[in-house]
């Protein structure tokens, strides 16, 4: 089921989405990257979003057998410190499913329900994830040239931003 998110959904969600950043980056990322600390501090942050939702963004998790297994959140495009500004109206800001998801669609009702496909948008992705590029890909985001490079913390990793 997909549906709107609530406070009550904070730990639940939070937990969700350091589990699914580790799945995803794991291997992206250098050792002791994922911490303890970074799930608490993940669950804190969607109890800090939940308790004051924004009117301009669109998020909505995904809950299959009572556990809380996807989400994606979608607002206004925001500026990038090396590309500058934002190139779309609306930016894709998250999307992340647990592992055991990958494969059934979830994925894409997601996407749908934050940014239908006739929405012009963007978004930031890791440009070492082949497995993310081609599912957005399937959905009209191309790469317009623009790149970022994250620091040593986060492994040198460049992100590159897709566009429809």
């Amino acid at each position: 089921m997909i549906r709107g998110a609530t406070a009550d959904d904070a730990e639940a969600l939070g937990r969700m989405h350091y589990a699914s950043w580790r799945e995803a980056y794991g291997p992206l990322l250098p050792d002791g990257f994922f911490s303890a600390e970074g799930e608490a501090r993940r669950v804190e942050q969607w109890r800090r979003i939940l308790a004051t939702p924004s009117a301009d963004s669109t998020l909505r998790i995904a809950v299959r057998d009572g556990a809380v297994v996807g989400f994606a959140t979608a607002g206004p495009g925001r500026p990038n410190e090396t590309a500058g500004p934002p190139v779309r109206d609306r930016e894709l800001w998250a999307l992340y499913v647990r592992a055991s998801e990958y494969g059934t669609g979830l994925a894409h009702e997601l996407l749908a329900a934050v940014l239908p496909d006739d929405v012009p948008a963007e978004l930031w992705v890791f440009e070492a994830n082949p497995r993310a590029r081609a599912f957005y890909a399937k959905h009209g985001f191309a790469p317009d040239g623009a790149r970022h490079v994250f620091g040593p913390e986060w492994g040198d990793q460049a992100e590159v931003r897709l566009v429809r």
